[in-house]
């Protein structure tokens, strides 16, 4: 009886293990993945100034004639405005944030790079003498001042490839940057079925232009000159093209500095603007507009009319939530 009570225990011990053992093989596996979260510290938060305001009333209240409108704060990674912001418009040559970041991810900037045959294309232009040898830095100058269409097909033919590969380094770009409502179809802008983007896309994109000193710089820049050069009669000729920045809000509109205009008959009135102000950076994204600089204006004095812009360690009792 006892050897009996021993071996039952025996087995019952063998089975529970074999149990564990196969338990263990075929439950599936839970892999827990680490994430870095990175906290910056807060600084002033928009803030209704009317508590009791109705968000969806007030934002629908406020008469733009863009079709699509997005405004956010740089300062705080806040969304102060928004109207249909993800619809799928034409951007015309806000294009040229993207074809930018394309050629400073490839070119170097003191690079050379052959003018063959642009000037042959339609729209906004420097007319660019086949033959000329034009620098990178200069090539992205025309591109986002003077919105130089022959600029951007001159970076796009030269990138090995050519067109199509850059076009295709556009999307992927694009793809990177999380550009959810966007694809391309030509480096300038020039309207296309497949040449589709939107106000938060446009947004985005411009964040990741400002984030480059030199784009930057180039686009809040009102006038500059640039020098392109080729061979005649065995000698090295300078030819000089200047540049007057597209965006007639620069200079004429307290702390805009840039970013991008664009406009073509599909399109309408396409406008990127980068605003400081305050100690502020405000961005904002309008497409297919009637008035790009009085819808930028009046959602530029709206904001700063709804939101007041407050310190979240002060005391909660001197907060007007």
């Amino acid at each position: 009886m006892k050897n009996l009570s021993w071996r039952s225990v025996l087995l019952y011990l063998i089975a529970l293990s074999l149990l564990l053992t196969l338990f263990l093989i075929f439950y599936p596996v839970k892999v827990i993945s680490k994430q870095a979260v990175y906290l910056r510290p807060l600084d002033l938060l928009p803030v209704y100034k009317n508590p009791d305001i109705n968000q969806e009333f007030l934002w629908k209240n406020l008469d733009l004639s863009a079709q699509s409108a997005y405004a956010f704060d740089l300062t705080t990674g806040t969304l102060l405005y928004e109207k249909d912001s993800q619809l799928k418009l034409y951007p015309a040559s806000t294009t040229k944030m993207l074809t930018a970041l394309v050629a400073v991810d490839h070119y170097s900037l003191e690079e050379s790079l052959s003018v063959n045959g642009e000037n042959q294309i339609i729209g906004n232009k420097l007319n660019l003498v086949n033959g000329e040898q034009v620098k990178v830095k200069d090539l992205l100058a025309a591109l986002l001042l003077a919105s130089a269409n022959d600029g951007a097909y001159v970076l796009a033919n030269n990138y090995p490839g050519g067109l199509e590969a850059f076009v295709i380094a556009m999307n992927d770009k694009a793809e990177e940057l999380n550009l959810q409502d966007s694809v391309f179809s030509n480096p300038a802008g020039l309207d296309e079925i497949q040449q589709l983007s939107s106000a938060r896309d446009l947004n985005i994109l411009a964040r990741e232009l400002l984030k480059n000193d030199l784009l930057r710089k180039l686009v809040a820049t009102p006038y500059l000159e640039i020098n392109a050069s080729h061979q005649e009669n065995l000698k090295q000729v300078t030819s000089a093209y200047q540049l007057f920045n597209t965006n007639q809000l620069l200079g004429s509109l307290m702390g805009v500095k840039g970013v991008k205009t664009g406009t073509t008959d599909w399109a309408g009135q396409v406008l990127v603007t980068l605003i400081e102000r305050d100690g502020r950076e405000i961005l904002i994204s309008l497409m297919n507009s009637q008035d790009r600089y009085a819808d930028t204006q009046k959602l530029l004095a709206w904001i700063f009319n709804t939101y007041q812009f407050i310190n979240p360690s002060e005391s909660i009792i001197n907060i007007n939530f």
